[in-house]
């Protein structure tokens, strides 16, 4: 049964239609009616409609206009056009349009009426038919290059500047030797697998589609930066290396890819996919199993950012890391009372690699949350020694990178760290940002409650560059502020009053919520006796030093004790 909308605003019209339909009780048409063009569009939204009998002529619609607002509404459902004796121009230029048929309603009768309802609805069932074949591919039902075509110029001609549009050529390494080995049948099977997963990967509004073969091409549109699209093509290249099970056989099956960037590699749909194309076989050349930027520059950057992630997971298995400790004196008595751990990294080619190079990379990729675990392992183990030494560290603070903080398990594994090392907690430090903690507040108290609960001191560091609320922060089980470097610098820069003022302000916050106040990056003497003045807690800098190795800390723990037996 086909449930047919008429829409029609003439009763008697209306009535004669629907008489002429129940006259044959085996036709399969199911009428419902609307007398305005809005309520056969409503209608149609709901969906289930099949067929749709239109008159031109509507209160709130009129002539063309009123064809082509329901065939862009519902170009898949067949229209049949009503018109009078004097618009059968109109009406062919409906059918011209997309229609598929018109009756001229002072001519109708029943036989007319229902030949032309069914022939409209297997002539447009045989166009949505051969327009489907002619725009997708048989095998894996992904747009062809027809389609392709004609997406890939919506993507351009719609794309917001200033972001970009990738286009992915992806070819399946070695799948002939598949093909030819194991049969057609099999190569078949393993294509619309990887079909599936191209499509599973990719978000809404972006299209796979395949050439033919075992060549496929993705338009990824609206990117916001090179380096979404590099996270990008990492997450489908591994996704399509994973093993797939084809008729009870597992294989792995990798692939070389090949990107072009609109606008900068081509302003148009041919230029782009020759570039993307030209961009995979230098892929293939450098060994497949990976995927080329069309420009060189573009390479080059994303080559190198390649290498050090590699050489990051390398430094984690290797343990390649190492930590520098920067001290904290207490303003009062000028005595050690702790260090900041700071990681470095040795790399056994560039030598020692500061944080600034890795870290940004780490956080990025999720490698932040090993490496601060070997971090916290190795700051607690090295304290642990100094104590075993008879030196007194003090307390030794170790930042908690954001992943980390969000970490399941952070509680835990910090547990079985001071449990490993042995380490009294009373002698370490957890440092995090005010943002992190902002960010969740509700989760972040319970995260932080239950790290205090394991004895160890916790400080919020760079306070003041982020967004707190001030409620928040009284509640937080917070032991210590760190001011940022960025108010200890102003203080003495000039000459004017208000130089130093914001330092000030977080050094009364803190005591009036009853914390700790630290400041870091403390470099000059006028810095220091602005703060001893406004009765900041303790300080850290350059003025007193900067980051040094175990050994040498040690020196410094050494000289600390001979004072204080003197």
């Amino acid at each position: 049964m086909h449930n047919v909308l008429l829409i029609e605003d003439n009763p008697g019209d209306v009535r004669l239609i629907r008489e002429m339909i129940a006259e044959d009780p085996d036709a399969p048409f199911n009428l419902h009616c609307a007398e305005r063009l809005a309520q056969g569009l409503e209608r149609l939204s709901a969906g289930g409609t099949g067929l749709v009998l239109l008159d031109l002529s509507l209160p709130d619609s009129f002539g063309l206009e009123t064809f082509a607002k329901v065939y862009a509404h519902s170009p898949t459902v067949p229209i049949i056009v009503l018109t009078g004796n004097d618009d059968q121009t109109v009406a062919l230029s409906a059918v011209k349009s997309g229609a598929q048929d018109y009756l001229i309603k002072g001519r109708l009768d029943r036989e007319l009426l229902l030949r032309s309802m069914q022939y409209s609805i297997e002539r447009k069932r045989y166009q949505v038919q051969l327009e489907h074949q002619a725009n997708y591919d048989m095998l894996t039902g992904l747009p062809n290059r027809n389609l392709l075509h004609d997406r890939l110029h919506q993507a351009l001609f719609m794309q917001r500047a200033p972001r970009a549009v990738a286009v992915v050529f992806i070819d399946l390494d070695h799948f002939k030797f598949v093909n030819d080995s194991l049969g057609h049948s099999m190569g078949d099977k393993l294509l619309k697998g990887m079909a599936e997963r191209l499509r599973s990967v990719l978000r809404d509004g972006d299209t796979v589609a395949r050439l033919g073969g075992d060549e496929f091409v993705l338009i990824l549109n609206d990117q916001a930066s090179e380096e979404v699209i590099f996270r990008a093509m990492q997450r489908i290249t591994a996704t399509l290396a994973e093993p797939i099970e084809i008729e009870g056989r597992e294989m792995t099956l990798t692939c070389s890819a090949g990107i072009s960037l609109y606008p900068q590699d081509g302003s148009d749909v041919d230029t782009l996919l020759k570039n993307a194309d030209t961009a995979m076989y230098r892929a293939k050349e450098h060994g497949r199993s990976n995927f080329q930027f069309y420009t060189a520059e573009m390479n080059e950057r994303v080559t190198e950012r390649l290498a050090m992630e590699n050489a990051l997971r390398r430094a984690i298995e290797r343990r390649e890391f190492l930590l520098h400790f920067q001290q904290r004196v207490d303003l009062e008595s000028g005595a050690i009372v702790g260090a900041e751990a700071l990681v470095r990294w040795l790399h056994p080619e560039y030598g020692l690699v500061r944080p600034a190079r890795f870290i940004p990379l780490a956080e990025e990729t999720g490698l932040i949350v090993p490496i601060g675990e070997i971090v916290l392992h190795e700051a607690c183990r090295q304290a642990r020694a100094w104590l075993d030494e008879g030196l007194r560290p003090g307390v030794v603070s170790v930042n908690l990178s954001a992943r980390q903080f969000r970490q399941e398990g952070l509680v835990r594994m910090v547990s079985r760290v001071l449990e490993e090392t042995r380490l009294d907690p009373q002698h370490l430090e957890l440092e995090l940002t005010e943002s992190m903690v902002m960010h969740n507040v509700e989760a972040a108290i319970a995260t932080l409650q239950g790290l205090k609960s394991l004895g160890v001191a916790l400080s919020v560091d760079d306070f003041g560059t982020g967004y707190s609320s001030l409620a928040y922060l009284r509640g937080l089980p917070i032991d210590k502020l760190k001011i940022d470097r960025s108010f200890v610098r102003d203080i003495g820069a000039g000459e004017e009053p208000q130089d130093g003022v914001l330092a000030q302000a977080i050094i009364s916050l803190g005591h009036n919520l009853h914390l700790h106040v630290v400041a870091e990056g403390v470099e000059t003497d006028a810095q220091v006796r602005f703060l001893k003045r406004h009765r900041c807690d303790e300080v850290q800098g350059f003025f007193y030093g900067e980051p040094v190795e175990p050994a040498a800390h040690a020196k410094l723990l050494v000289k600390a004790r001979a004072r204080k037996r003197a």
